[in-house]
């Protein structure tokens, strides 16, 4: 064993405190070296260990009949979709790197969060984003947002995978710190799923993909270089493991992506139940005079690490020389448990993968929290005067950059994957007759007033989003972002939000099968670090079966009536149009219900089974004028609708109470769903009905379809 002179005070420049310090000295019997403290200093960061938030999701629902896997047993949520296939779906996030490089923070989060897909044997199919950015006006945002996009975009088509858009968002609290969250999902049969294979002593530790550097290694350090993507190597990296686990020919597969080939091995490690011995001299390098705490805690990317048995390492070999990937025997598996790293014969650090590893031996925080007290109700109409001039009020709406780019997005993405426009994004791609639906959902507004119940909306809102597509929701991830967890106040956010995670994943049985938890997210103001907004993003799975069920936003036929399922309410709050009209952002949560939106699900679940309407569409944000808008545009139709003289216009217009689902019906159904609904129980209304194009509100006309589709091309954000 290699020694080198250790201290308390070299600890805590690491970022082990003496209790740290002792803790690992009892568990190692004697005192670390250097370079074993160097890799706890990683393995033990926030970012690796998850100590503030691992206790916290941890207790998230995680299990239901269709739960094959979650967090702690995979890489990635496997969930049963039937007929002998699986569909497996991660969330993760690349915030700072995006904020330092945002072409290769967002391509090199595509390609970490496939290889956790393929790491269960599945092959990634779908790709969904959740951006959020800065003021739209400012040219470091357009900056950032062109390359974030492209770098998606570039390292998703290489791997060709549907590119479903998702949502964007613009708030002055994302200035310096953009939110880079991503969703790719892929599909397995049930008999490759690479899960839960016996690991035992004798089988082999191979690195494939690229040659490992520096980069990455020291996110504080003033060297540190943020990792570049090399989809080319990636798409084939893929393909050739996906080929070998086909041929059954793989045990275990781990990305190195934070903590590089010391997380890969402790976890192989803890899930073995045995140690795990790594040569360092036979890691592929590609430079000269890297550290061994460089190689080992790299991020270097198109990297995996597999664990495969003797006798078909001639077939690994032999599929990945062929395709021109490295591919190096580093280790293998032990009959104890002991993680040994040896240099020239050399052992340079000893180590025991349970006291590494999240969720096991890790320590983990205590953080200080408060519940957060719910603000007093403040009703804005009684605040806010209801505007003279409604032309003037939609003409400034619709120049809302938060409005704009999310309806330029549904024209992108009906054009480019989808003829049939949806709430939720659909893939046809799976065998067994049924489709799968994708959302993802946040509103950092919502949950900047009350972090419970924002969570709680965002939940619901995906969930409606699922079965107004014609889809039963199954599963959820998670994306939470935070500011510092050292903050009494952000740390109290985060609890109220997994709070509110919990209720409403438990309510809708949509447990949570993975996430990924971003703390340190802020803003420079002046000078001064401030705390982003807290913004929890849901990523949800829902299934169509049969896929003939799929349901679209849009609307069909002239003449069809158009309905509203839920009840109108005088409400503004948290809306984008008291924020661009009247001032007030970041106030205020609007109406919201669980009872009612599960009662809303189940009527519009069964009116879409029975063939009874035409189209569905969530009202979300910017109310009722934008989803009539968006429900418009695909095939140039309009509408014609009166408004109830009990609602305030502007609420009944532009607010964006939840609970609400706009429906179109042929004429010829009409009566049906109209008896249907008396039966239901659930509150709903008649709005007006589908035109040839123009837009008319109580008899006056806002002009035609046409105009507002040229002008969202026009002022898209490119």
């Amino acid at each position: 064993m290699i020694n080198q002179d250790v201290s308390i005070q070299l600890a805590e420049d690491l970022g082990i405190d003496q209790e740290g310090f002792e803790r690992i000295s009892k568990n190692l019997g004697r005192l670390p070296n250097l370079l074993e403290l160097q890799i706890y200093s990683v393995m033990w960061s926030e970012n690796v260990s998850y100590k503030s938030s691992f206790n916290w999701i941890n207790s998230l629902p995680n299990t239901g009949t269709n739960i094959i896997s979650g967090a702690r047993q995979s890489n990635a949520g496997v969930v049963d979709i039937g007929n002998g296939e699986y569909c497996v779906f991660k969330m993760g996030t690349h915030n700072h790197p995006s904020g330092i490089d945002p072409y290769q923070g967002a391509a090199t989060c595509v390609g970490d969060v496939c290889r956790d897909i393929v790491s269960v044997g599945a092959k990634p199919i779908v790709i969904l984003n959740s951006l959020r950015f800065g003021e739209a006006s400012l040219d470091r945002t357009k900056w950032l947002m062109d390359e974030v996009v492209k770098g998606i975009r570039d390292y998703s088509s290489v791997l060709y995978m549907e590119k479903m858009g998702g949502e964007v968002c613009f708030n002055s609290c994302y200035d310096t710190n953009p939110l880079v969250n991503i969703l790719v999902a892929g599909i397995v049969q049930k008999e490759k799923l690479l899960l839960n294979r016996k690991m035992i002593p004798g089988q082999l530790i191979l690195i494939v993909g690229n040659s490992t550097g520096a980069e990455g290694v020291f996110g504080q350090d003033e060297n540190f270089t943020i990792p570049k993507g090399n989809p080319d190597i990636g798409s084939v990296l893929i393909d050739s493991i996906l080929k070998l686990n086909d041929e059954n020919a793989i045990v275990r597969i781990e990305n190195l992506d934070m903590a590089g080939i010391v997380n890969a091995a402790a976890s192989i490690s803890v899930h073995a139940k045995h140690g795990v011995d790594i040569d360092l001299n036979q890691i592929p390098l590609n430079q000269s005079g890297l550290g061994l705490e460089q190689v080992l805690l790299s991020r270097t990317q198109e990297r995996m690490m597999l664990v495969i048995d003797k006798d078909k390492q001639d077939l690994v070999f032999s599929v990945f020389e062929k395709a021109k990937i490295p591919c190096s025997k580093i280790g293998e598996i032990t009959d104890d448990k002991t993680i040994r790293l040896t240099e020239a014969s050399n052992v340079v650090a000893e180590l025991n993968a349970h006291d590494l590893v999240m969720g096991y031996g890790a320590p983990q925080s205590n953080r200080k929290h408060h519940p957060i007290l719910k603000e007093k109700d403040v009703d804005f109409l009684e605040i806010v005067p209801e505007p003279g001039n409604y032309w003037k009020v939609i003409n400034q709406m619709v120049n809302n950059p938060n409005l704009i780019i999310k309806e330029s997005l549904q024209l992108d993405f009906e054009e480019e994957t989808n003829q049939s426009p949806s709430d939720a994004q659909i893939s046809m791609k799976n065998s067994n007759g049924k489709a799968l639906c994708f959302t993802v959902s946040g509103n950092s507004v919502y949950s900047f007033n009350n972090p419970n119940l924002g969570a709680q909306i965002n939940i619901a809102r995906a969930v409606r989003r699922i079965v107004c597509s014609g889809g039963k929701p199954l599963a959820l991830n998670d994306c939470l972002n935070f500011g510092s967890p050292l903050e009494e106040n952000v740390f109290s956010q985060f609890v109220e939000t997994i709070k509110g995670i919990s209720n409403a994943s438990e309510f809708f049985d949509t447990p949570v099968v993975g996430g990924n938890v971003s703390f340190y997210n802020e803003s420079s103001v002046l000078g001064k670090r401030v705390a982003i907004n807290p913004t929890p993003i849901i990523g949800m799975l829902g299934v169509i079966s049969p896929k003939t069920n799929h349901m679209s936003y849009m609307y069909r036929n002239k003449g069809d009536v158009i309905f509203l399922v839920g009840e109108s309410r005088n409400d503004i709050s948290g809306s984008e149009y008291l924020c661009s009209i009247h001032k007030k952002c970041n106030v205020g949560v609007p109406y919201f219900n669980l009872d009612e939106e599960k009662a809303i699900n189940r009527t519009v679940a069964y009116l879409i089974e029975k063939k009874l309407i035409s189209s569905a569409h969530s009202v979300e944000r910017g109310g009722l004028f934008f989803n009539l808008i968006e429900s418009s545009m695909p095939l140039g139709f309009g509408f014609d609708i009166t408004s109830p003289a009990e609602i305030r216009q502007d609420a009944f217009l532009f607010g964006e109470a939840q609970g609400r689902v706009v429906v179109s019906v042929s004429m010829e159904n009409e009566d049906r769903f109209v008896d249907m609904m008396m039966e239901s129980g659930v509150r709903f209304s008649t709005l007006g009905h589908v035109t040839k194009g123009e837009l008319r509100i109580d008899d006056i006309s806002y002009g035609s379809i046409d105009e507002y589709k040229k002008g969202y091309q026009q002022k898209a954000i490119k």
